[in-house]
């Protein structure tokens, strides 16, 4: 079966084992940190028109990895993420919207308890039976959930997020 961009009707589920969660934040203006979370779930439906009409991704704050093992004690806990309290990080939509061959959506991310709106720009949407894959990515003002300690000097005040998601049609 050749490759294509259409969303086939149904409930598409996020493979936590072949996504990966990319995030980037600024340390005093010239250093980009990276850092990766781990998915717990998700899910993508789309209605009878091809039309996409939930995305639902959770993520699991405590699963924060850098290179550096103190900074990801430090940023998993309370100063940061405070990932005991607050365990997941999760990403609702209702509305997705095609332009050619990629997608945007609109939705709320909810850290620490807080929801912030975030604009996500979706790529390299390729669907094969059953099965496809697609890149996600967005810039999140980290201070709008709550997490705002370090100056934006020290670290900068958005971070970059980018997901590589697998997924497969729910049968």
């Amino acid at each position: 079966m050749t490759p294509t961009t259409s969303l086939p009707t149904g409930t598409w589920q996020i493979d936590p084992s072949s996504t990966t969660v990319t995030v980037s934040a600024k340390m005093f203006s010239l250093l980009t940190v990276p850092a990766t979370f781990t998915v717990v779930s998700g899910t993508i439906e789309v209605d009878a028109e091809n039309e996409v009409t939930a995305v639902d991704v959770v993520v699991d704050a405590s699963s924060y990895a850098s290179k550096n093992a103190k900074r990801n004690e430090h940023v998993v806990g309370p100063d940061f993420l405070d990932a005991t309290t607050h365990s997941t990080i999760s990403f609702q939509a209702s509305r997705v919207t095609q332009a050619d061959a990629n997608y945007t959506t609109s939705g709320t991310i909810t850290s620490k308890g807080k929801p912030s709106p975030m604009e996500v720009a979706v790529s390299d949407v390729e669907i094969d039976g059953g099965s496809g894959s697609f890149t996600a990515s967005a810039t999140v003002d980290r201070t709008t959930l709550g997490v705002d300690k370090m100056p934006g000097l020290v670290i900068g005040r958005n971070v970059e997020l980018t997901v590589d998601a697998r997924v497969t049609a729910a049968v």
